[in-house]
């Protein structure tokens, strides 16, 4: 399947929307990784549709949280196409169309029975699995040689903010923690650390990652056990926190109003005190900016994986809500993530 593209857009989807609304302006928003591979697709497009203005945003993308509506506004185009994530909020700008972008890549049938071999080898005999959406179109494959190795496999309904059963994103891991307490470890579907990562941290369970980009897989446990090291550290040095940055997100599909008065209350009921900053985009640079010295720990209530990924190195405590309320309330037993 698609060879010679490292990944197969939605361009029948595109094109249906030019053919019934007729836009004369476009803006695609694009996730770095995707955007020059999207570029042959965008030519395509040019060369059918003369008279259509297509609009690059030169953005990031980090997900369908950062919706490109102030943008497409702004510009005043009659259409803004997401490519690459699902729906996760209703917009405010009313033509949006999200499009596919999906691997074609898969791991081999050899890898993947190796993964089992690996798997049973450790006395695992039920496994949630979970994927990214770029690699959806390969999930009844792997489950199907994975049920046929004799693993029993289990996919979580969808729910919050994911479209699809067994379909995880940065900050919801619904679908795995529902089949948790009935798996004894999890595969995912993934390239990279940033999705498993978060799988383990929000399960507490074994993560296998499966990737096809790279045809292997690798257990990461370990690697979850390390950030939770860190991340508990982070916790502890918050304990004794007199005044918290709280840290709203200023896009609307990041802005969590009921998770700050929640932060808000708890702060309040130990009798500390707080100071409130927003952000559209928030780096550690951004964060030594605005740092003053009497606040003591900041709380990013944006994006959970801000805390872990990006901000890690910042001199003092920087926690993800979860955290958060784990310090507030004093329950420091179970680990809360992502919120």
């Amino acid at each position: 399947m698609g060879k010679n593209k490292p990944y197969i857009f939605e361009i029948e989807k595109i094109e249906s929307i030019l053919k019934e609304r007729k836009p004369k302006k476009i803006l695609i928003q694009i996730p770095d990784g995707l955007k020059k591979s999207f570029y042959n697709t965008l030519d395509v497009l040019k060369e059918k549709y003369g008279n259509v203005e297509f609009i690059i945003s030169s953005d990031p993308a980090y997900g369908a949280c950062f919706l490109a509506e102030d943008e497409a506004l702004n510009l005043n185009v009659d259409l803004l196409v997401h490519v690459g994530h699902t729906e996760y909020y209703r917009s405010s700008f009313s033509n949006v169309v999200y499009v596919g972008a999906y691997s074609t890549l898969k791991p081999s049938t050899d890898t993947i029975r190796s993964l089992v071999s690996y798997v049973k080898s450790k006395g695992i005999e039920k496994v949630g699995l979970s994927y990214v959406i770029q690699h959806k179109p390969i999930v009844n494959y792997v489950k199907n040689i994975l049920e046929q190795e004799s693993l029993r496999v289990l996919m979580g309904k969808k729910s919050g903010y994911v479209k699809y059963d067994g379909q995880i994103i940065g900050c919801d891991y619904s679908t795995a923690v529902k089949v948790n307490n009935y798996v004894d470890a999890h595969i995912i579907i993934c390239g990279g650390y940033f999705h498993a990562i978060g799988l383990g941290l929000a399960t507490m369970k074994p993560v296998i990652k499966l990737d096809p980009y790279t045809n292997s897989f690798e257990d990461i446990s370990k690697n979850v056990k390390r950030y939770l090291s860190v991340r508990y550290a982070k916790i502890m040095r918050s304990l004794d926190a007199k005044k918290y940055g709280v840290i709203v997100g200023a896009r609307k599909g990041q802005y969590r109003s009921e998770l700050i008065k929640l932060l808000i209350k708890l702060i309040k009921g130990r009798g500390l005190e707080y100071e409130l900053f927003s952000a559209e985009i928030l780096t550690i640079d951004v964060l030594r900016n605005i740092d003053r010295d009497n606040i003591d720990a900041y709380i990013v209530t944006s994006c959970p994986r801000l805390p872990i990924d990006d901000l890690g190195e910042f001199g003092k405590p920087v926690l993800t809500p979860g955290e958060a309320i784990m310090v507030l309330t004093g329950n420091l037993d179970k680990y809360m993530f992502p919120w």
